[in-house]
């Protein structure tokens, strides 16, 4: 998922009262949220050696188990530099600590960009398919219980008017069509504004409660949206069986703000099958005619695989393919990963590369 959400689970987590349970607990769950993202850093060394690194060695299990042990460890040598009357309850924020850092890999696992949760000792990737790696759902529950909490200076209300536009932006301008989802969503909007002007969530019983019901509201929804990926998925086998295919393999990614669609990569022996499976008001399965071809076993594609270049790529990709063109001087190789783009050298999700003819 991506940062904003990581953050708005650990300040939610912390608004339920657990930020009270001892010094430094909720800088801790929001810390700990993201924690696992320190393999970010990987950014610097270019696109595909971050790639080969992210979602690996910080999101493993082992990592996972270290890296709350030194936050705490950070937290509790602060608290002590900074006054050591004040008594910070190590084992707690160990604790919190833990349950927010292995909040981000169960929701980065749920996209279907993938999880290493095995690094370093295996390197497959597992997948959720459930959530979209950028779910205003999610923002607008867990944003409004912290939104309704926050401080009333300007500030304040200046980042929360940033976070709205950006929200916008994405909702009105990347996402096409559905506009009973839009007005649903400007009217959640409108209705935080009316209860923060009301001063609802100014106290703590009631600010605690807002939390609680925006953490239990999109854990049932994570559930659900997990529920329906499960039921499509059987629908989409029993669809494919019926047109006497055998899935190899098979992808179901939620795509943005509407949970009823689901867009389908089905992988066969002879290619990859896809488009979208609409799951309500009833279930129908929409495949393009087109047929995706999987890696051909060529001398040129073979080079273009072994390339240093694309190390990280192939070893990421889920549902590759490749596309040859030749050049007087050589040949050159696109290759692309079917579960986010379908057309050659179509930005994230492929990858080019120029194999000489000798």
């Amino acid at each position: 998922m991506d940062p904003i959400a990581h953050t708005l689970v650990g300040a939610s987590l912390a608004q339920t009262g657990l930020r009270r349970t001892t010094p430094y607990a909720g800088a801790a769950l929001i810390v700990g949220a993201n924690l696992p993202d320190i393999d970010a850093i990987a950014m610097f060394g270019g696109s595909d050696f971050s790639l080969w690194f992210r979602r690996g060695w910080s999101h493993g299990v082992p990592a996972l188990v270290l890296l709350p042990i030194l936050l705490t460890s950070l937290f509790v040598f602060l608290a002590r530099r900074r006054d050591a009357s004040v008594p910070v309850r190590s084992g707690v924020l160990l604790a919190l600590t833990y349950f927010a850092t292995w909040t981000h890999p169960t929701l980065d696992w749920m996209n279907n960009y993938g999880m290493r949760w095995l690094m370093p000792i295996e390197g497959r990737w597992f997948y959720g398919d459930t959530l979209f790696v950028v779910d205003p759902w999610i923002w607008t529950a867990l944003g409004g219980a912290v939104f309704l909490s926050g401080d009333r200076r300007l500030p304040n209300f200046a980042m929360w008017g940033l976070f709205v536009t950006l929200a916008g932006f994405l909702l009105f301008t990347v996402v096409p069509g559905l506009l009973p989802a839009k007005i649903f969503w400007c009217a959640a909007l409108a209705g935080l504004v009316l209860l923060r002007w009301r001063g609802v969530g100014r106290e703590e019983a009631p600010s605690r409660r807002f939390a609680l019901g925006a953490v239990a509201a999109v854990t049932l929804y994570i559930l659900v949206m997990g529920a329906a990926t499960r039921r499509t998925q059987r629908s989409v086998l029993d669809a494919m069986a019926a047109r006497g295919v055998t899935v190899e393999k098979i992808m179901l990614a939620p795509v943005p703000v509407t949970p009823f669609v689901r867009d389908v990569v089905v992988q066969t022996s002879n290619g990859y099958h896809y488009g979208r499976a609409s799951l309500w008001p009833e279930f129908e399965l929409d495949l393009a005619l087109r047929t995706l071809p999987r890696l051909e076993d060529s001398a040129v594609v073979r080079a273009a695989i072994a390339s240093p270049s694309v190390r990280g790529f192939m070893n990421w990709a889920r549902f590759p393919f490749a596309e040859v063109e030749e050049t007087a001087s050589g040949y050159i190789v696109y290759l692309s990963d079917a579960r986010y783009t379908r057309t050659r050298g179509a930005g994230f999700g492929s990858a080019r590369v120029e194999i000489p003819k000798e």
